[in-house]
């Protein structure tokens, strides 16, 4: 993809699979949280609707709706979608989580980091003597990066 297309033109292309310049409803979904957003099943009808398509219709999206429903969204907040991830683990709400525990984490839900990344992440994160991770010091890495 070209460098100076800009992110939701290039996630629409991404999962335009076909190429015929329409997205499936059901590749909708896979596009936006492409660009970051995290969204439920129901918050993606939702949007949706309020877009005007019906999925059980077998509505296709063309670039121009996908950017105006994209538009619709409250801008990402990668600070609190960290928290969100941060407070999976750390369920007393310490504010630091065990880095066995983020490692498990990271290297085996969702997007998973490989092994050798989390090592990577893991030398430039300050550890404290307990083997702890601080939230702040965990935001700080990824949001810096």
């Amino acid at each position: 993809m070209a460098h100076n297309r800009d992110q939701v033109t290039e996630a629409f292309e991404l999962f335009d699979s076909d190429g015929d310049g329409y997205l499936l409803v059901s590749e909708v979904a896979s596009a936006i949280r492409a660009l970051g957003h995290i969204l439920t099943d129901a918050d993606v009808k939702n949007l949706l609707s309020k877009s005007g398509i019906d999925p059980s219709r077998g509505s296709r999206v063309d670039i121009n709706k996908f950017r105006q429903m994209h538009g619709s969204l409250p801008p990402q907040n990668y600070t609190r979608q960290l928290e969100e991830a941060f407070k999976t683990v750390d369920k007393d709400g310490s504010g630091y989580v065990m880095a066995t525990e983020l490692k498990h984490l990271l290297t085996n839900m969702g997007d998973k980091l490989s092994n050798d990344d989390f090592t990577t992440l893991l030398e430039e994160l300050d550890i404290d003597s307990n083997g702890r991770i601080q939230f702040k010091e965990f935001v700080r890495l990824l949001t810096a990066r």
